[in-house]
């Protein structure tokens, strides 16, 4: 499994054209909780702010008409509602579906880890990983923008593709802090469309339920949670300032990396995670289904107290739903472990 500072100024970050000015000021952000998303709306405008996570002077800025106005001009850097995308995350995908504008998916990186079922059928052109798409692919799917997640900071084919009258749009809802701020990255879908309305409509539900789920989580009796797994020579896990850590402290539950800064992945030895091994109440997410899976990948894991002394918890009987829809609804997840809180047995036999 993948597991997979803000500044309003800088130079344009990765636009197929020099972004238009405004005759006016765009006042208010209507993001809430997002670090590196901003949408700002004023009559018949809408600018959108892509801030890079790593780079304060790289922001990508996309100024686009409201699309329910009717009032569009050439002096926007799109002319209508997108409605052709090529998508190279699964969040993408999910939150596209979430929308229920599966239609709008025509390529993807890999269709072996799609799950929606419409999706599916409608069978998008796979493009390959994001560092090495086709570009003849991409031109046959005949895709408008292209979404991707600039998990290498850049984009290999974006300067031929800008070029090419493409548009490519970085998505960084896996480095937002809060959950509800990766799942806020759906109203870039909804305005790009030209569905911004059922976009905040959906995600002011979500809001909703995540808060109500939270009051309702009793704090007593706490958990030691440790998450993630081995890969290669390395225990990866989230950092204690990632979205997940925040998820799982709005679930009342003690993650043993909380305090371990950083808002991506950490990287352990094997030898770190066996000295604290005793600590551990539920192993969160360990990447197979069964115990026997486990020790078959990593037959060190025996060593591993918690492996037969605690309960083990795993999305992984579906991991291409938990991908797509995990950053779109974080109040599902939020229930889930929530669930574990109040006692659910979730050993993984």
């Amino acid at each position: 499994m993948k597991v997979l500072y803000l500044a309003l100024l800088g130079l344009v970050y990765s636009c197929t054209n020099a972004p238009a000015e405004s005759n006016k000021k765009l006042v208010g952000n209507i993001c809430e909780y997002s670090q590196w998303l901003s949408i700002s709306e004023e009559g018949n405008q809408v600018l959108i702010e892509i801030q890079n996570p790593d780079d304060s002077s790289k922001i990508y800025r996309l100024h686009i008409p409201d699309f329910s106005s009717n009032e569009f001009s050439s002096s926007f850097d799109i002319d209508k509602p997108i409605s052709r995308m090529a998508c190279l995350s699964s969040t993408h995908i999910g939150m596209l579906s979430e929308l229920g504008l599966q239609s709008h998916i025509v390529a993807v990186s890999n269709l072996k880890y799609v799950y929606d079922p419409q999706v599916k059928k409608n069978k998008p052109i796979a493009l390959g990983e994001e560092q090495s798409v086709s570009v003849e692919k991409i031109l046959k799917s005949k895709a408008e923008v292209i979404v991707y997640s600039a998990f290498s900071s850049s984009f290999s084919k974006e300067k031929v593709l800008n070029k090419l009258g493409i548009l490519c749009i970085p998505n960084f809802d896996w480095r937002e802090l809060h959950p509800l701020g990766r799942a806020e990255w759906m109203l870039l879908f909804g305005y790009l469309t030209g569905h911004q309305e059922e976009a905040k409509i959906k995600f002011n539900e979500i809001k909703a339920h995540y808060s109500e789920i939270k009051t309702k989580i009793n704090g007593s009796n706490p958990i030691s949670i440790l998450s993630g797994n081995m890969t290669g020579d390395y225990w990866y896990a989230p950092a204690g300032n990632s979205y997940h850590a925040k998820l799982l402290e709005d679930a009342g539950l003690n993650y043993v990396f909380s305090e371990d800064p950083g808002t991506g992945s950490l990287a352990y030895s094997f030898e770190k995670i066996l000295g604290m091994s005793s600590e551990i109440d539920l192993w969160l997410n360990p990447g197979f289904e069964t115990k026997k899976e486990i020790l078959q990948a990593f037959p060190k894991s025996n060593l591993l107290p918690f492996i037969n002394q605690s309960s083990l918890f795993c999305y992984s009987h579906n991991a291409n739903k938990y991908w797509e829809r995990s950053a779109c609804r974080p109040d599902l997840i939020l229930a889930d472990y929530a669930e574990l809180k109040n006692g659910l047995n979730v050993d993984g036999e």
